[in-house]
């Protein structure tokens, strides 16, 4: 793996990070919404199957909940950490770290020629240079 690629990961991986928090995060306040819609459903209830249907409802809502603040509690700290100015400056430089990475990597990867900085009429290397430059 190319340094380049390394870092591309753990961007990608931050980004991520974030998405999925931010993601999560709206998912709880979307059913701490929902809770009081459930909870009047059961208080209005007519008879017992509705409210069963409406428990079932709410048991549901609640696992989703569950589900959605444990990614919450696991990413919290990490989005809080990037959050920060000096962190998020961090990243910003670490961006344009990956673009002088993968222009210094293009330009070892391309085809590259010696030009020689000063002309020896009789020496070995203006002999063995123009050989190479001949071979190629």
């Amino acid at each position: 793996m190319e340094p380049s690629e390394a870092i591309q990961v753990f961007l990608n991986n931050v980004r991520q990070w974030q998405e999925e928090y931010n993601l999560a995060h709206e998912n709880v306040g979307r059913e701490d919404k929902r809770l009081q819609d459930l909870l009047h459903g059961l208080e209005f209830s007519a008879d017992g199957e509705e409210c069963q249907a409406a428990g079932e409802k709410l048991r549901e809502s609640r696992r989703v909940r569950r589900e959605n603040k444990n990614t919450v509690l696991l990413l919290e700290c990490i989005v809080q950490f990037f959050g920060e100015e000096q962190n998020r400056k961090a990243l910003n430089q670490l961006t344009q770290l990956l673009g002088r990475q993968r222009k210094q990597e293009t330009f070892l990867r391309s085809e590259r020629t010696y030009k020689p900085r000063m002309e020896e009429p009789h020496g070995i290397m203006g002999e063995a240079l123009k050989k190479a430059q001949e071979e190629n």
